[in-house]
């Protein structure tokens, strides 16, 4: 079996069918039925995951979070693709490109 290729800024995450919550300003997702784990998606990780279930790519959802934010894209970029790929670790999403 192959390793999967890095996430780019232009390719964009499906989503696994999940329930989610949101609790104060997190995010409570479970993707894998009554016996699923929880996941808690702190600070921006909410954001981006409906930004994700919106249909963005990776690079637009850097920018719509850059534009609100102010911080510097690059940084931005990093932790989108951070994020990107542990949800796909957590089988929350897979890669589509």
């Amino acid at each position: 079996m192959e390793a999967p290729l890095p996430l780019d800024l232009s390719d964009w995450v499906r989503l696994a069918p999940a329930a989610t919550r949101v609790v104060g300003s997190d995010l409570l997702v479970n993707a894998g039925g009554a016996t699923g784990s929880v996941e808690r998606l702190v600070g921006s990780g909410p954001e981006l995951w409906w930004a994700f279930d919106q249909g963005l790519t990776l690079g637009e959802a850097a920018a719509r979070l850059t534009a609100r934010t102010g911080a510097p894209p690059d940084v931005v970029e990093a932790h989108v693709l951070n994020f990107a790929a542990a949800l796909v670790e957590a089988r929350l999403a897979e890669p589509a490109r």
